[in-house]
């Protein structure tokens, strides 16, 4: 079962980081962001990039099996 990373939900967060981030940013270019949102953020990321190197895995392993 594939897990789906863009949903409405994410969006919301996404949303959030961005609002937060430009609200918040000061003269050093720090901002204030909450952490829930940005470990969702990085939790998609990680499971995105799974998801790139099984394809790549199964792509390698298809073009072997071609070769």
């Amino acid at each position: 079962m594939p897990i789906t990373t863009d949903t409405p939900a994410m969006r919301e967060t996404l949303a959030r980081l961005n609002q937060d981030a430009i609200a918040s940013i000061d003269t050093n270019g720090e901002c204030t962001i909450k952490v829930n949102d940005l470990s969702t953020l990085l939790s998609a990321y990680k499971i995105e990039l799974n998801k790139n190197r099984g394809l790549k895995k199964a792509m390698g392993n298809a073009a072997k099996a071609d070769a």
